[in-house]
């Protein structure tokens, strides 16, 4: 597939020579700043690394991206004017030529043509972008790039599926700069995923601390996500003493709301946080009124959420309201036709 891929742009470069003679002369790396909006009034040191040279369509899907067909514009070509600390699954960003940040691409392949040079292919949504927009990396002192070298091996070897390599990594990005969330946000979520919550917990944590140096939203919102779906399992699935339930729970609800003022429409996290307040602590300590007014900005963004609707009918239950409780026990069968809690209810309300 690689030698595929390589070998199409060949072809489209040797036809566009011309094109080529306008960045040959360009081959020296420049430090310059980008901002991440237009109200970014600190902006970030980078490196210009190279610059756009075509855009087209993804012929490979991201990870959870179902729909089976291609996107517009979500494949970069870039030639490199040095790929020097540029790997696979790092990730760059495309400026505008007022250096604001317009596109964030994850580096799939590097190589080097004879004819061109290095190059690269990323991917990424890349609407905003334009053939001839320069590409930069993060610039960072001797420490942290030594971790950012780091952190990219470990998410490639989590990409190859090998979590004992990629944690390897991770650890030796954070000795190189403790101080770096990213390698602990990577390491976190394995130990999330492989189920062992206090060591997911004290690695999230600690790049919470450090999340400012997160400089994408996405990472933020995921580190902030995983934290409160940590908590809301200490709370209440493992065993805990009551007053580190109640601290738990605290905390739980307050990463859910940090979360949402990233990602507001978050099916996921507002869940979540409808749960954090319908289960309480105790029998009938939890909040309803709020549980169902979230109960519901879910359902807004996603109608059929089977246990959603379920939760929705069971508030109108206890309100006597079984009209309303018998819809939303029809719309949790239908979001989940397999779902025996919410066919029994639905049998009961008819």
């Amino acid at each position: 597939m690689k030698k595929i891929v390589i070998a199409s742009i060949i072809i489209l470069f040797t036809s566009h020579g011309r094109s080529y003679a306008l960045y040959k002369y360009e081959e020296s790396t420049v430090k310059t700043k980008i901002f991440f909006n237009h109200n970014d009034k600190a902006g970030k040191d980078a490196t210009v690394m190279g610059k756009v040279l075509s855009l087209s369509s993804s012929e490979e899907l991201a990870e959870n991206d179902l729909s089976e067909s291609s996107h517009e514009k979500t494949k970069a070509t870039v030639r490199l004017f040095t790929s020097e600390n540029v790997f696979p699954t790092n990730m760059m960003y495309v400026i505008d030529p007022n250096n604001i940040v317009v596109s964030k691409i994850e580096v799939k392949y590097v190589f080097n043509n004879k004819t061109f040079g290095d190059m690269l292919i990323g991917y990424g949504n890349c609407k905003l972008s334009n053939a001839g927009y320069r590409v930069v990396q993060l610039a960072m002192n001797s420490g942290r790039n030594d971790s950012y070298i780091e952190k990219s091996r470990g998410d490639y070897f989590i990409r190859s599926g090998d979590n004992g390599k990629a944690i390897a990594h991770y650890k030796k990005a954070i000795e190189s700069d403790p101080g770096d969330p990213a390698p602990h946000l990577g390491l976190g979520l394995i130990y999330y995923k492989d189920m062992v919550y206090n060591f997911a917990y004290a690695e999230l944590y600690k790049a919470y601390k450090f999340k400012d140096r997160l400089y994408d939203n996405e990472d933020k919102y995921v580190l902030l996500k995983t934290l409160a779906e940590v908590r809301f399992i200490e709370t209440y699935d493992n065993y805990n003493i009551p007053a580190n339930k109640v601290k738990f729970r605290k905390e739980g609800i307050g990463y859910c709301r940090e979360a949402l003022r990233i990602n507001p429409v978050s099916v996921d996290v507002n869940f979540l946080l409808a749960e954090f307040y319908y289960r309480g602590l105790e029998q009938g300590s939890g909040n309803e009124e709020d549980a169902r007014d979230r109960y519901q900005k879910v359902l807004e963004l996603q109608p059929l959420h089977s246990r959603a609707n379920l939760r929705m009918a069971n508030y109108y239950i206890r309100n006597n309201k079984l009209k309303l409780a018998h819809f939303y026990a029809k719309k949790a069968v239908e979001g989940e036709p397999g779902n025996q809690e919410a066919l029994e209810l639905l049998k009961r309300l008819q």
